[in-house]
């Protein structure tokens, strides 16, 4: 992810880019069943979370399958509880909000940003004018999410959303203060930071050299094709 790469050390952003180019072929877990049912909560205004104790008790009931499926249920469980336990709030200007999906690639200088929002918050200002903002949920079991990487993410939000309204290929403009990076483990909500468009430029920066040297990207010891 663009955002932990930002944030990460020179030695760190070296083995992201390792990953990013050779992913490994093992499956990792998802939580998309989880972030599923949190949006479907937050959709509804939060409040009662019976659909959500009863997706846990599913997720926790040991019938999905194969080893790794029945991890995967659980991390997914855990996950649940988490933000039960921490009940994170959204953005206090935020009037509605919408599941989200990948979104068109943005081109910068050979690198291709592409940007999937976990949810999409709108609203509409006092003087009439429509407002957007993209929303992601992070969540790592035991780990705050660092305050550097989640304003990387809000900037590079706000930044993939002003680039395709000046493109032409968006109708509403962002709004840096309903565009959130949610942690689920701490039930903090980040808000893009106020010099989102100095770091979105940053942003740019960094892509371009990604791609200058993407080709000579070397793969991790002992890889396996």
């Amino acid at each position: 992810m663009l955002a932990d790469y930002m944030s990460a050390s020179e030695q760190a952003k070296r083995t992201l880019l390792t990953r990013s180019k050779y992913p490994p072929i093992a499956p990792t877990i998802q939580h998309d069943a989880a972030r599923e049912s949190i949006i479907e909560h937050m959709s509804r205004g939060g409040g009662e979370h019976d659909l959500i104790d009863q997706r846990i008790a599913v997720l926790k009931s040991g019938l999905q399958g194969s080893p790794f499926e029945i991890d995967k249920a659980e991390n997914n469980a855990d996950y649940l509880e988490r933000y039960l336990a921490t009940a994170p709030k959204l953005p206090i200007k935020a009037q509605e909000i919408f599941p989200g999906d990948r979104m068109p690639g943005l081109d910068i200088e050979g690198f291709t940003l592409r940007c999937t929002p976990h949810f999409v918050l709108r609203r509409v200002t006092r003087t009439n004018v429509p407002k957007m903002g993209l929303g992601f949920l992070r969540y790592a079991k035991g780990k705050p999410l660092p305050l550097e990487t989640a304003c990387w993410q809000g900037a590079i939000a706000v930044g993939y959303l002003n680039a395709k309204v000046q493109q032409g290929l968006g109708e509403i403009d962002a709004d840096r203060e309903i565009t959130a990076v949610i942690d689920v483990w701490t039930g903090h909500c980040h808000v893009a930071p106020s010099n989102a468009v100095y770091r979105f430029n940053e942003v740019k920066a960094a892509c371009a050299g990604i791609a200058q040297r993407w080709a000579q990207i070397p793969p991790p010891p002992n890889a396996v094709f």
